[in-house]
This record gives structure tokens, sequence and C-alpha cells, in this order.
């Protein structure tokens, strides 16, 4: 660690940091005519421009080093472009080609910024905008519709990720540049971030360890934050979102400000519902939920320095169903009190990202604080679990070009948390935990073909406090203290067989101590019917992920992607029932086994260059997962088919990018059940979503109609835990979002 920073305090004094400006034109491909508004984006600078009523735009004293600059406009094809400000050229001319698709983005991997095509990784993306188009309730239920993407729900308000059958701390997640953690150790602990402010959400599959970090054996969650305001420009808005199923009520509203390379923005919302009901209108007593958040950042790029600092403060509140049998009284349908037993989920956070570019280095340094308070009461204001767990983490990493287009990036990474309690019911111990890591990676571009590889060293410690009677001598779990080492890898690599036709194929191992609710729990948990323990002696749970995938993408008519998996778990950690039972509550045991998931995804979108108005999807998920004797896996996801039909009217003089999408969720029996789980029939759902822009001066309203669940299908996912208890999923839901720019 002390070497890093020596080696970086030198460069930082050996560079010579120059300046540049540069300016350009675009035009159409076809009829050479400029092409005005169109947004050009540098990501790792924050910098966002338009081009005038001629094409034309400019950045001014931009830093030595190489970008990725995306052009962008509805009715064209996105473009990547890597600028080099080292180089010559002031003045550039860009053409781009008409298209119907939906508009590309970059691609973040770790720290990295990536065009589409340049990563041997697996990434899918959903915009913010197509989640709205979905009626998607939260980020997890947005991810849900990606194909190889489920969710771990407990009613409409809680929910979790599922990555190829994977979850909780097998997944990492991220947001505002560093790993979010609010104590995903639970499968009734939802993910609790918001949609308000972002742009769109990145799902890694596979392990990504080696970038992140030791719970991303399973994959990855990128939320992207929305970019900033155009240059010397400011921006306002409100969003309105009501649902018909929950009686709820959700708005926000966003501000932001540019002017010479300095940007601030605002965000601020609220979310209310009521309980949801499943088919026929059966209401699901205290499955209701809330929460309010806000949202600062402010940024500047300055010569060599780029930087953006994050606020971010959350309070959520949701009801428990399971609890609410026995000691909740049934109340108003539109009612929002909480006077059931409920979740209080309190996080704030505060992140620094920044980037320094040297004139042969380009260094970053991520940092921040997560405080977040979890409380789980029982009905008459009575707190029972009361948890506060802390984390610091940093992140810095030095990228050096080498010869041949040969990139070479070194960096290291530390993360502490500390956890504690405060409530009458303790079901995991006080805590401390620490992470040390050191990588290098190592990334090789040529005309027809991308390479990476690289290493990673983890050192992980966790000591646990004897805490009250949880864990105090002669009791089933003692107080510990616990050191793992790992040492992980990947490679990768992408061909270009055509301009349109791209093979990729990476391997990756992954590791992943037990969490401290596996190692040392002791208790039942608010919210279920289990009484857990764990296991302080579980070995070190890794796997080895290699897959292969093969993508057309005909820009102008149609797009095709198909992908395989083999993901060989040593050691897997499950939750299991004893057959015995304490105080009327089963015993549940964490133990381990060596398993196998296989099992792909498909997909096809067709854009007819002679049909602009037509626009056809459909994807296809699949998976497998075994332990080493045969049986099944809890927890997996059943196979499904996606497939959606939108057409799109053409312009009028005061409704714009008007659009009507028919859409099918055909979900497949799960008869692959583990032994302690019922097994689910098939279900399909019908949606429905309409949406346009009206034109109101300089400014376009936009509205948005969904219909969820047209036919009112009674039905139970596999993932839904709410399905012991005897519930159905949500009914029938007529979704009204609203924009409105001023």
């Amino acid at each position: 660690m002390k070497y890093f920073f020596i080696i970086v305090f030198q460069v930082v004094w050996t560079s010579i940091i120059c300046a540049q400006n540069i300016s350009g034109q675009i035009k159409d491909e076809e009829t050479q005519e400029p092409v005005a508004f169109v947004e050009i984006y540098i990501h790792e600078l924050k910098i966002l421009e338009n081009t005038d009523e001629q094409g034309k735009f400019s950045f001014s004293n931009l830093p030595q080093g190489k970008f990725v600059m995306q052009f962008s406009r509805i009715g064209y094809e996105t473009f990547f472009f890597e600028l080099n400000t080292q180089d010559s050229t002031s003045f550039f001319r860009i053409k781009m080609k008409v298209a119907i698709e939906e508009l590309k983005e970059v691609k973040i991997i770790g720290t990295q910024i990536q065009s589409p095509k340049n990563t041997s990784f697996s990434i899918d993306a959903i915009s913010k905008k197509e989640m709205t188009e979905n009626g998607s309730l939260s980020i997890s239920d947005g991810v849900a519709k990606l194909p190889g993407v489920s969710q771990i729900s407990t009613g409409a308000g809680i929910s979790k990720p599922v990555i190829r059958g994977l979850y909780g701390n097998r997944i990492q997640v991220n947001t505002m540049g560093i790993k979010f953690d609010n104590q995903q150790w639970q499968d009734e602990h939802g993910l609790g971030l918001s949609d308000m402010g972002i742009s769109r959400v990145e799902v890694i599959k596979g392990p990504a360890t080696l970038m992140y970090g030791s719970e991303a054996l399973g994959g990855v969650i990128n939320v992207i934050e929305e970019k900033p305001a155009a240059q010397n420009k400011s921006e306002q808005e409100l969003n309105i979102k009501l649902l018909s199923n929950t009686y709820g009520i959700g708005a926000d509203y966003g501000y932001k400000k540019s002017i010479n390379n300095h940007w601030k923005r605002l965000r601020i919302g609220i979310e209310n519902n009521g309980d949801y009901s499943s088919a026929q209108n059966y209401r699901v007593l205290n499955s209701r939920f809330a929460n309010y958040n806000l949202k600062y950042s402010s940024g500047f790029q300055k010569n060599n320095w780029s930087s953006t600092n994050n606020f971010y403060a959350s309070f959520s509140q949701f009801g428990f169903v399971f609890d609410s049998i026995s000691y909740k009284e049934l109340d108003s349908r539109i009612s929002r009190t909480y006077d059931g037993p409920h979740h209080r989920v309190l996080f704030g956070m505060y992140t620094s990202e920044n980037t320094l570019f040297l004139k042969n280095h380009k260094i970053k340094i991520n940092g921040g604080l997560i405080t977040n308070n979890r409380q789980e009461q029982e009905g008459g204001n009575k707190i029972s679990l009361n948890m506060l767990l802390n984390t610091a983490s940093v992140l810095a990493q030095i990228t050096t070009p080498l010869a041949h287009q040969l990139e070479w990036t070194n960096g290291v990474s530390l993360m502490f948390q500390s956890n504690n309690n405060f409530g009458a019911r303790i079901i995991i111990p006080d805590a401390f935990l620490g992470e040390e890591a050191i990588f290098t990676y190592l990334k090789q571009k040529q005309k027809r073909w991308i390479w990476e590889s690289g290493l990673r060293l983890d050192l992980k410690q966790i000591k646990t406090l004897t805490t009250e009677n949880l864990n105090a001598p002669g009791e089933d779990v003692e107080a510990f203290g616990k050191e793992f080492t790992a040492f992980n890898g990947c490679a990768g690599f992408s061909y270009f067989l055509s301009e349109e036709l791209t093979f990729k194929s990476n391997a990756g191992s992954g590791y992943r101590p037990g969490n401290l609710a596996e190692l040392s729990s002791n208790g039942l948990h608010e919210g279920t019917s289990r009484w857990e323990i764990g296991n302080p002696n579980l070995k070190v749970e890794q796997n080895i992920n290699s897959e292969c995938s093969l993508i057309w993408d005909n820009e102008k008519s149609i797009e095709f992607s198909i992908s395989t998996f083999y993901n060989r778990f040593y050691n897997y950690i499950y939750l299991a029932p004893t057959g015995k039972e304490y105080y009327g509550f089963n015993i549940y045991n964490y133990v381990q086994s060596n398993a196998v998931l296989k099992g792909g995804e498909a997909s096809i979108d067709i854009h007819p260059k002679n049909a602009k108005w037509l626009d056809f999807n459909v994807n296809y998920a699949y998976i497998e997962a075994r332990k080493e004797d045969g049986s099944f896996l809890p927890f997996i996801p059943a196979n499904r088919l996606n497939s959606s039909l939108k057409f799109i009217l053409k312009d009028g003089k005061k409704w714009k990018n008007t659009f009507v999408k028919i859409s099918n969720n055909l979900v497949f029996a799960q008869s692959n059940a583990a032994e302690f789980e019922s097994t689910t029939p098939s279900y399909s759902l019908f949606n429905l979503a309409i949406g346009s822009h009206l034109q109101l001066k300089n400014k376009l309203i936009n509205f948005n109609l969904v219909v969820s669940n047209i036919c009112d299908e009674k039905y139970v996912d596999h993932l839904s835990r709410l399905k012991y208890y005897g519930f159905y999923n949500m009914g029938r839901n007529i979704q009204l979002n609203m924009n409105l720019p001023f």
C-alpha cells in the first residue's frame, strides 16, 4: 500500500499537464446534412454538450489522456469514439447512421469505461426509461426483466436481485462509485435503493471478483446515476407516479446545473404505498411500504483532475406479512400506518470519485462511508432487532498505456465494517470485518480482437464479539476470530468475426467467506418462521465460471445474442432444515456442498429498416442447479420466456415519440425444487404500455401508462417468500408516470 502511493506521488510530480481544446461537426452519413441536438457525453469527466443547429460542438480545457466519447440522438445509432487528447488532431468530423433502436450507453467494469463491444464480460443493461415503460416497482423489479436475472420477493415492496440463480452476498451492488451494503445477508432484506435520479442499471453476469472483490463471485449490479446538465445550462423537473393496486403515490423533484466544467444536482423524493392485492382484489395485509430519499452531488473538471462528490440519504418502512397473520388488525384499505410488525431502514452515504489524468497515466481514487441502521419492530412500537452497520471503503488504481494498444492497471482496495446491536432480540453478534486486496489487470485491443486477464489477492478478517446471550461461552455459536486468504484470476477475449458478428469467451474464479448470519447467527428472525443457527467452521465458498456468447448486431434491422455458462461451486453455502424444533419453530442450519449451476440465455430484437414503426423483442433464460449428490439447490428461478411488440407512431404537431407496447412474461413450472421447497406451476402475464410526449413551447411533457397483469392472473412466483403462507403475487396494476420539465 505504501509503495503504491509513493509511485503515484512520483508520477504526479514528474508529469506535464497541458489542457486541450477540441471541436467538430456531426453529419448524417447518407444525406451529409448537419445533425443538430446530438448529446455528446464524456463519462469520466462528467461533461455533457449538445451540438448546435449546424451540428457543431466544442470542448475546452480537456486533460491529456484517452476518453470514450458517446454521441447519442433519438433516431440515430449511438456512436462511440475513443478520444486521445495527446494527438495533434483538434477538429473531428463525425458521421452518424440513421437507426430506430434504443440508445446505447458505455459499459462500466470496475472503474474502467468501455464502449459496449470492447469487453469480454457478459453485461446487460436497462435504462430508467425502460423500467418506467415496464411499470417496475423498484430497481430489483426493473432488472428482473433482463434475461438471466430474477428477484426474490417478500411482497411488492421487498425484493432483491438474483443473477443466474445467485443472490445476497454472492452479488455485489455498487452505486455512486463504491460498494453498497445494507445487510444483504438475510433473504427478506430488500435491496432498498431507489431508482430516483438514476440513468440506468448494468448487470455483469458471472464472477467479477477481480475488479470488485469477494462478494462479486456471482455477478455485479451497477447503479449508474443520471448525467449532469449540459454545459452552462440548468434543468428542473418533477416526476409523478400513481399506482392503482397499492393505492400508491410517488413524486420526486430534480434540479441540476452546469457552469464552466462545474456541476451540481439535487434530487428529493417520496413514495408511499398501501397493501397490495393479488388476483380478484384479495388484499395481502401489512404488505405496505414507503421510502423517502435525498440525493445531492457536485463535481468539477479542472486541468488534470475530475472529481464527483455524492451524498445519499434514505428512510424506508416495510410491513411484515408473516407476523401480521397473528398481530396485525384489519384496517382501512388505503391505510399507511405501521402499527404492526415492520422493517425500518435508515441509511446515509457519502462518496468521492476522483480521477487524475497525467501524461502517461490515469489514476482513480474512489472512497466512501455508509451508515445503515436496520430495525425490525413487533407490534406496539416494540423494537425487536436494531442493528447498525458502518462501512468505510477506498479503491485506488493506476492505468498505464503500454505498447501495441496494451493497457496495464494495478490497484489496491480496502474495506472496514463494524456491526452493533441495540435491540431486544439479537440474531447476529457485534462484529468487526476488514478486507484488503491488491490486483493487476491487462487489456489489449486490436482491430479484430480484444484480450484481457488479471489476478487478485484478497485478505479478509472477521471477528465477532461476545454479545449478550447470543454467543456467550457454552452457547451453540461462540465468539470467534477468523482470517481468510484467496487468490483469484480471470481471462477473456472478444473476437470480431465481422463488423456485425462478435464471439466472446471468458473464465474466472471467485470466492466468498461466509457472512455473519452463515457463520454466527443464533435465533429467530422477524418475518420468518425459522430458527437459524450458523456454523463458524464453514469453509470458504469458491467458484470457477466459464461462458461463451455469440452476438449478431446488425443495427439497421436485427440484434441477436446467445450465451451459455457453466458455474462450478466448491463449498456452496445454503440453509437446510434439521427436522428439529425450538419453541415451536423449525431449526435450520447452514451447511455446505459442492454444486453446479449451468444454463444460458438467448435474445433477439427485430426493428426492420423498412418498418421503423415496429420493434419486436423476445428473450429466453434457462438454468439448472444441482448439488453434488444430484439434488437441487434452493431458491433457483424457473425458466422464462419474455416477449414484447412495440408500435411507434408518427409524430404530430403536439404529440411526439408516441408508442404502444404489448408484452408477455411466460414463466415455466419449477419442478426442480429443493427438498424443503414446494414446486410452482407455470404462469403467463400480459402487459400493456402506452407513452407519448406532449410538446408545449420548448418543453416535452412525458406521459406513460402501464397496465401490468392485464388479465388479473392468479399466480405465485417460485422466488416469492410469501408462497409458504398461501399468498399470491400482485394482481392487475395500473401505473401512471408523468415527467414534467420546467
